[in-house]
Order: C-alpha cells, then sequence, then structure tokens
C-alpha cells in the first residue's frame, strides 16, 4: 500500500471517530468535548497542511489520530460508572488521563526532534545535554498550550469537574515532563548511533 493511500484511511478514520463522538457529544450535551472537537479538527487541517510542505511520515500521522481517538476515548467512555478519564489503571498512582498525556508528549517530542534534526548545526548536534533541553523544552510547552485549552473550556464552558482541579493540572505537566524525558533519550540515542543517516520521521519525500 503505498503512502497516499494510506494516509487517506488515517484522514478517513480520524474523521469518522470525530463524526461519531460529535453526534454522540450533541446527543449528550457535551460542551466541553464539542469544544475539543472544534480544536481537533482544526489541528487536522494544520497537520495536512503541514504534510504539504514537510511531507511528514505516515507513521507521525496515524499517531496523531491514534491519540485524538484516545483522547475522545477519555471524556466518552465509561467504566463501572467511572470516566475513562478518571480510571485509575495502575492502583491510586497511575489513571487512563496521565497515560493519555504521556504517550502524547512522547509524541511530540518524536516529532519536534525529525523536524529539527536536518536544521541542527554541528555545535548543537553533537552535544547531547543541550538537544535533550531543547526537546523536552519544545514538547513541554506545547503540552502547557494543551493545558491553556483546557482553561478555556473552564472559563467558557464550565467545564472544571470534568477538567479538574489546580493538582490535575500539575500532575499533567509531570506526566508530560516525563513523557518528553523518555521520547529525548531514545531520539538521542538514534541521534548519536545514526546521525550520519539523519534519522528522522520526516517522508524521505522531504530530505
Amino acid at each position: 500500500m503505498d503512502e497516499e493511500t494510506e494516509l487517506k484511511l488515517v484522514l478517513y478514520f480520524t474523521i469518522g471517530y470525530l463524526a461519531l463522538f460529535t453526534i454522540l457529544a450533541i446527543i449528550n450535551r457535551n460542551l466541553e468535548f464539542l469544544f475539543y472537537t472544534v480544536v481537533m479538527s482544526s489541528l487536522i487541517f494544520i497537520t495536512l497542511f503541514v504534510h504539504k510542505k514537510l511531507h511528514l511520515h505516515v507513521s507521525v500521522i496515524t499517531g496523531l489520530a491514534l491519540i485524538g481517538l484516545l483522547h475522545i476515548l477519555g471524556g466518552h467512555v465509561y467504566i463501572q460508572g467511572i470516566r475513562l478519564y478518571d480510571f485509575w489503571l495502575i492502583g491510586n498512582f497511575f489513571k487512563y488521563d496521565n497515560f493519555v498525556h504521556l504517550i502524547a508528549i512522547f509524541t511530540t517530542t518524536i516529532i519536534a526532534y525529525s523536524l529539527l534534526n536536518p536544521h541542527l548545526d554541528k555545535k548543537l548536534s553533537h552535544n547531547k545535554f543541550l538537544l535533550t533541553l531543547l526537546l523536552v523544552l519544545i514538547a513541554s510547552g506545547i503540552g502547557a498550550f494543551n493545558e491553556i485549552l483546557e482553561l478555556l473550556a473552564v472559563v467558557l464552558l464550565g467545564a472544571a469537574e470534568g477538567v479538574g482541579n489546580y493538582m490535575n493540572n500539575a500532575i499533567d505537566l509531570v506526566y508530560n515532563l516525563f513523557g518528553a524525558i523518555l521520547a529525548s533519550a531514545i531520539m538521542i540515542h538514534y541521534h548519536k548511533t545514526n546521525s550520519k543517516n539523519k534519522v528522522s520521521f520526516v517522508s524521505k519525500k522531504n530530505v
């Protein structure tokens, strides 16, 4: 299957689950997730635009589509009367919400590395600490922007109960940091061992 066909399938899959859960949100009058649907739809169009310029690898697009699905499921699915986002996966230590933040920022960090890698100068390319710091700061900044979107949902839609309190916000940022550090460690390892090959998740069409 060629890359163009794979991208179309991912797009149809994404549009399909967004349409389905948008209808459910309307039926349940879930204004918070209608807001997130608008945001996610906008991000899809932005991603498609960026893909035309940078030819992001289909694996990156697929990863983003799956993260979107995880987010949507978190707000709509209930297990034993508990919203999936509030469901504990490991004791009272690790919630589904934590997992989504971890994997989302993990993926974001990989994308950040892929876009930066072809443009790194020699000094930064060989300085593992600075490169790691740069990746972590970029990914953490994007994660913080997501928290701003949640704040808008609270202010505009009264979604405080669903979004959570200050402690929830702080824990989200902590798991964002964990995801960024983990992905950065992996990317730095590949960068060190494959620097000559310019490892990237950008399509070869653009390299």
